[in-house]
Parts: C-alpha cells; structure tokens; sequence
C-alpha cells in the first residue's frame, strides 16, 4: 500500500515539474484579449531608475483597448519617464501610439481614465519603449479590439 502512495506522490511531483517547465519556456505573452508585457529596468530623466510594469487589453470600453503602466523608481529628487505603446494592426498595417507619463521617485500607475483607447478594429500587436536607457524589452503583446454589439 505505501509504495502505491510513493509512486502516486511521485507521479504527481512529475507532473507539476514538467508543467512548469512548460509555462517557463512557453515563450512571450501572445492572447486574443492581451496581457501583461515583460518588466524591465530604466533610467529616467531625473536621478531615478524605473522598474516598469505595463500591460494592453482588448476588451476595454466597449470598440476599445486599455494600456496600464505602473513604475516603481528609486532616486533623488522628482523624475518622470515616458511609457509608450506602439500598435500595429496586423488586418490593415495601420499603426499608431499611446503614451502614459510615469512620476517619482515612488510607485506610481497610470489613471483609469487615461488608460482607453481607439485604435481601430482588429487584430493588433503592441510593444512598449521609453524615453531613457533600459535594460531589457517589453517583447510583444497580441490583443483585439471589435465593434461594440449592444
């Protein structure tokens, strides 16, 4: 009976092993509705660096998409950072941006009410920069948008 209990705890320790390998290497944040961009580190304009966190959602208001930014910088006296999206339409090739200004030192995320917006209809793909030196990307995000049906 015990070695039926070992080899089931095993088989399971397995199982969640192998999943989570799965999940690691499964690569960029690619979904129908959007999600969460790669975090990474920036300098700022002022003495601060940035750890920013961002994120582009298709379901928004409705014929709309949302882009939320938080930054956590660190630093002497007031800095600010420019968070940009830039999406492209894969249906049409019609691009455009969205930018949120961050402030520091401190945490700071963007306001709900500056966080929709209208690119069109579609199937988009989006990428975040900034306006200072980082390390690392915020690879790509696929996200939706369609007409309001009410």
């Amino acid at each position: 009976m015990k070695s039926v209990k070992k080899g089931f705890v095993v088989s399971a320790v397995g199982a969640v092993a192998a999943a989570t390998v799965l999940t690691v290497t499964a690569g960029p944040a690619v979904a129908e509705n959007g999600g969460k961009f790669q975090t990474f580190y920036s300098l700022t304009n002022g003495l601060c660096v940035a750890v920013v966190d961002s994120s582009v959602h298709g379901p928004g208001y409705p014929s709309s998409a949302t882009f939320t930014v938080s930054t956590n910088m660190t630093g002497v006296g007031s800095c600010s950072l420019d968070v940009t999206l830039h999406w492209r339409n894969v249906d049409t090739g019609e691009t455009g941006t969205r930018t949120q200004t961050a402030k520091g030192p401190g945490y700071w995320i963007s306001d709900p009410k500056t966080t929709v917006f209208q690119p069109g209809f579609g199937t988009f793909v989006g990428h975040v920069t900034v306006n200072g030196l980082s390390l690392g990307s915020s690879g790509e995000v696929e996200f939706t948008v369609e007409p309001y049906q009410g």
